[in-house]
């Protein structure tokens, strides 16, 4: 009976799902840079390298993975990754535009295909009414730009790095897996 409703699930659901086996996500993603010959580095905030652990747990990811920055302090953020000191203090460090210079940052420095970052809350302290706990911006660069997502995260700390580093996984996954956009 089921066996029928998979097109419909397949038609409905298509690009959210990457896999039908249980393979993780990390798993997808590391397999999709080896068979295109991509490499990847990652700029990490709130998640402190859990995007660069997981994809690091595949066998043979040495072949895709290049460096992980955990860049958790803004002086960090400026000095490993040049992202400017004005830009942070403009719009703070959990913004848009931070994200996109983390992710371009991350992707000049060390000369992979794809640079993601993450920077966000995790909390449980740390928000704000204009920034809550859980509000993270994901970014991804490649080609000649970056584009950059915001997203609200419930539950504690740790779900609030999982999450992010899921959400920021599948980004990666669908830019692989799609025709690059006009500049990126």
């Amino acid at each position: 009976m089921l066996d029928g409703l998979e097109g419909v699930i397949d038609r409905v659901l298509g690009p959210w799902i990457y896999s039908r086996d249980g393979t993780g996500l990390e798993e997808v993603v590391g397999g999709l840079l080896r068979e295109q010959g991509k490499t990847i580095a990652c700029a990490e905030s709130c998640t402190g390298g859990l995007i660069g652990h997981r994809l690091t747990e595949v066998s043979g990811s040495s072949a895709y993975f290049l460096e992980s920055a955990v860049v958790y302090s803004n002086r960090a953020k400026v000095r490993r990754l040049g992202v400017p000191a004005s830009l942070i203090a403009r719009h703070g460090a959990v913004s848009a535009p931070v994200a996109r210079a983390m992710a371009l940052g991350i992707r000049k420095t060390s000369g992979a295909d794809f640079g993601v970052a993450v920077t966000g809350i995790a909390g449980p302290g740390g928000g704000t009414p204009r920034k809550p706990v859980g509000l993270v911006y994901i970014a991804l660069a490649r080609g000649r730009g970056a584009a950059v997502s915001r997203h609200l995260f419930f539950g504690g700390r740790t779900q609030v790095k999982f999450q992010s580093s899921q959400r920021a996984l599948d980004l990666v996954r669908k830019a692989l897996t799609s025709k690059p956009r006009k500049g990126l």
